[in-house]
């Protein structure tokens, strides 16, 4: 039977584990798509915000953190969709395979590293003695100030918010694909 320790150093393993491989992803940056970067970029963030919210108990830094980026983020895309008109992603079946094995070394080491070290010494070492704190969930869960920022979970809602948003990108995108433009203009002075 597994015990709530367990679960949780798990988590935090698979966690530590995508953070890796999305860092492992770009590894032949000329030959990416700068938006293919601002995607890679923006699962990083919220697989960080998801890491940060699970440890920490607290969501503000993790809410912070992820508008922040957004907004970067959304500010780079503009940048890059003006500069880049409409080129084509180009699928190298080579790098693939490369990347495969890349991955499968990753996780090998891994493997062979959390096997050789406890995790929460490690954290314990980098000073995060205060996540032995929030070991027991139930007890975790009970107390009312590690609740999210609108006081109770409404996870439908951000699902719903996260949704319109995405659709509305696409629908913008799409109408400016019709035309063959980009999304923002360059006009040219005289």
């Amino acid at each position: 039977m597994m015990t709530y320790y367990s679960i949780y150093m798990i988590f935090l393993y698979l966690m530590d584990m995508m953070l890796m491989l999305v860092m492992l992803y770009p590894s032949n940056l000329f030959k990416f798509h700068p938006l293919v970067l601002s995607i890679l970029l923006i699962f990083y963030v919220m697989i960080l915000s998801f890491k940060m919210n699970f440890v920490a108990g607290y969501y503000w830094y993790s809410y912070i953190l992820f508008l922040v980026m957004i907004g970067g983020l959304m500010i780079l895309f503009m940048y890059f969709t003006s500069l880049s008109n409409n080129q084509l992603f180009y699928f190298d079946k080579n790098y693939y395979k490369y990347l495969y094995v890349k991955i499968f070394i990753l996780m090998m080491l891994m493997l062979m590293f959390f096997k050789k070290f406890d995790y929460m010494e490690l954290l314990y070492w980098f000073n995060y003695s205060e996540i032995f704190e929030f070991l027991n969930i139930f007890e975790f869960f009970k107390k009312d100030y590690y609740k999210n920022l609108m006081i109770n979970y409404s996870m439908d809602l951000n699902m719903f918010m996260i949704m319109y948003l995405f659709f509305t990108m696409i629908c913008c995108v799409l109408i400016c694909l019709k035309f063959s433009i980009p999304l923002r203009q360059i006009v040219k002075s005289k």
